[in-house]
């Protein structure tokens, strides 16, 4: 989860410090409050990669380095499978990076 991205963003600078070329940042919840999007924006960070669990449509809007990830397909197919008491195992071996 990000909130502040405070810590996300020392790490990262630190991460280019010591030799890191790129710097990707991947949560699944991008909570991202107050300050969070400026601080992503002026940071060494080169993308932050979020689902969409929490509308992020402002913080979007005010940075260019966040990006989104869809994940209504794959919780409809797992609820989907919890009500018919099928395999939850399926989901994570059959799913393709294009799904």
């Amino acid at each position: 989860m990000i909130d502040d991205a405070e810590s996300f963003v020392a790490v990262a600078a630190l991460l280019k410090e010591k030799g890191a070329y790129k710097v990707y940042v991947m949560a699944t919840h991008g909570l991202m409050s107050m300050e969070a999007p400026r601080l992503i924006e002026n940071s060494v960070i080169d993308e932050v990669i979020v689902t969409n669990t929490v509308p992020n449509d402002l913080q979007l809007s005010q940075c260019t380095k966040i990006k989104t990830v869809d994940i209504s397909v794959l919780l409809a197919e797992a609820i989907r499978r919890i009500h018919n008491n099928e395999s939850m195992s399926y989901l994570f071996k059959n799913i393709s990076c294009e799904d």
